[in-house]
């Protein structure tokens, strides 16, 4: 027989025939999708967005907003058909009491204990009526059951403190307390055109610990602000520092602890702040401290402190821990203010250390020297009983 050499081509063809027809079964040559595909997969999972029940709720809210800030617009204009030439001031006023008047049909329930409804109600109402009365910026009239002052230390290099006026003049404050160092005079001129603010100032220079004290000590409202005037905020920001302090806690900190890094990368003076908390059975607080701007008191904290505690904050933070009241971090806004030029951090930190020295020996004639740390170990009755250390020292 003659052997017939057949071209490749038709070689190659045959041989997928032939692997073709004793292909295995197809749930045998399913792949496992790669890394890069499973990962498409779950993103177009993610942008598929919320849930049914999510996408409604949000559309009920932001119906909710509208409606509100539709009858803003209403009292809005028709109090200014009824006051052509009325204030700022009074505008205000009317929509505080109006809103108030509202809120236990327009906010109740579970709504009434939240945060973000209880900002997002009043912000949609006041700027409905702001606007349609002709005055910027929009006032939210957030309902709250003390009074408010804010207290800012205007330094010498603050060049901000023009946009904290704007932003406080949205808030439902009774007093604004400008604690002023060495500042032009033009300048005072402007701010004691202000309706609400009282002025103290001090033409050699304030510290900002001599600041909120003496604003604290002015101050005659259930709930105190405190703020930095070269360090500009949001109003609803600020106003979540209200709001905690108004019933719900006695000190509303500024938690920066959301914004750290490694423990070795942060600032020294951070280190303290948290062991001065670890140190008062308080490490939860991390390193937040009243220490850091903006912090809310309560009348309750101000009064169980001391307005005179508040020249070293860090000190009067201590007592505070001390005396049981409740304190906590209200939200996490804005950075520490960046340095002047030729600021000298070694020296600051020296400060620092000597303002913790200060709250750690009132806290230890308070609760003794060795505060919550209780020694288990040592068995003092073999020799005598001493409790604390009472200047027995054998080796000298």
């Amino acid at each position: 027989m003659r052997r017939v050499n057949r071209p490749a081509s038709r070689r190659r063809a045959s041989s997928r025939r032939t692997r073709a027809g004793a292909r295995k079964p197809s749930s045998a040559l399913r792949r496992k999708p790669s890394v890069r595909q499973a990962g498409r997969r779950r993103a177009s999972v993610r942008r598929r967005g919320p849930g049914r029940r999510a996408r409604a709720a949000g559309g009920l809210r932001t119906a909710w907003l509208q409606s509100l800030r539709e009858e803003g617009e209403a009292f809005g204009s028709s109090w200014r058909a009824s006051y052509p030439k009325g204030s700022a001031e009074a505008l205000r006023g009317a929509i505080q009491q109006r809103w108030q008047e509202l809120l236990p049909s327009r906010l109740s329930g579970s709504r009434a204990q939240d945060w973000q409804a209880c900002w997002g109600g009043a912000e949609a109402f006041g700027e409905g009526a702001s606007r349609r009365a002709g005055v910027t910026p929009a006032y939210v009239p957030l309902v709250l059951r003390g009074t408010a002052a804010a207290v800012v230390h205007v330094g010498a290099g603050s060049r901000q403190t023009r946009s904290v006026l704007q932003t406080l003049d949205c808030l439902p404050l009774h007093e604004i307390i400008l604690v002023c160092g060495s500042i032009p005079e033009s300048l005072l001129g402007q701010w004691r055109q202000h309706s609400r603010a009282t002025i103290a100032h001090f033409p050699e220079g304030v510290d900002s610990g001599i600041g909120r004290a003496l604003g604290a000590k002015l101050a005659g409202t259930d709930i105190v602000l405190f703020l930095d005037g070269d360090q500009p905020l949001g109003a609803e920001e600020l106003a979540r520092f209200l709001w905690e302090c108004d019933g719900r806690l006695d000190v509303a900190l500024n938690d920066r602890s959301r914004n750290w890094g490694s423990f070795h990368l942060r600032d020294k003076v951070d280190w303290l702040h948290e062991f001065l908390n670890v140190t008062l059975g308080r490490a939860d607080l991390k390193a937040n401290t009243m220490a850091e701007l903006p912090c809310a008191l309560s009348r309750t904290a101000l009064d169980e402190i001391g307005t005179e505690r508040l020249v070293v904050p860090v000190k009067a933070h201590a007592a505070a821990v001390l005396k049981g009241l409740k304190i906590g971090s209200a939200a996490s806004v804005g950075t520490r203010p960046s340095a002047p030029a030729g600021h000298d951090s070694a020296n600051q930190t020296r400060l620092s250390a000597g303002d913790h020295l200060e709250a750690w020996r009132s806290a230890m004639e308070a609760r003794g020297k060795r505060l919550y740390f209780g020694d288990k170990l040592r068995n003092r009755k073999a020799v005598g009983g001493v409790v604390w250390d009472a200047d027995i020292h054998h080796h000298t």
